[in-house]
């Protein structure tokens, strides 16, 4: 049954052969969400140390991996999905490099883009609870969800995008750029 879900309801094409190397969306959104708990393994330590550097009086602060592996998740989890869902509908031009490096490009900003979109209020939260004086008696924000509901009650939804434009701005070029990792490999083996 576990393999159906991720597989999809029907698993063999139409002569009844069992389907080989499709990628579903389930598969697909799985898979970047446990990338996304890859890089936070990778990334945390380097984001402690820029925190630290950036605020040296709160030194104590923001010892859990867990908001980094939330925030990370999603963004993976929406960007590599949305990218194979572009893919599936307008499949990368053959007829020109030019136009599969175009294409690339795009679908890596519009994938992140949304994945921005779905990870803002994780980064915000995480944001926040940085911002916290460790050694305070109250702390404001206990955990991610706990600070999603009071931000959104108490500020609003929009609050949870605060500083959404130039991320989405960053993240789309970021998007763009990583796939546009696909175009070159294609081009560096058309030189072999």
């Amino acid at each position: 049954m576990a393999k159906r879900l991720l597989l999809g309801k029907n698993n063999s094409n139409r002569n009844g052969q069992e389907k080989r190397n499709e990628e579903t969306t389930s598969i697909i959104a799985l898979s970047g969400a446990f990338s996304g708990v890859a890089e936070a393994a990778v990334v945390t330590p380097f984001q402690v140390a820029k925190v630290r550097l950036q605020a040296k009086e709160h030194l104590g602060k923001y010892a859990n991996s867990l908001d980094c592996v939330q925030k990370n998740s999603v963004f993976n989890c929406v960007y590599f999905t949305v990218m194979y869902k572009i893919k599936q509908v307008s499949p990368t031009p053959q007829d020109s490099k030019v136009k599969a490096t175009v294409h690339s490009l795009v679908t890596g900003f519009v994938g992140g883009v949304m994945a921005t979109m779905c990870n803002a209020p994780f980064d915000v939260v995480k944001s926040r609870l940085q911002a916290q004086c460790p050694n305070s008696t109250s702390m404001e924000y206990t955990s991610t969800v706990q600070a999603l509901m009071k931000i959104g009650r108490s500020e609003g939804l929009t609050a949870l995008y605060k500083g959404f434009q130039p991320k989405a701005l960053r993240m789309g070029i970021g998007g763009a750029v990583a796939v546009t990792f696909e175009s070159v490999c294609e081009i560096a083996h058309s030189f072999e």
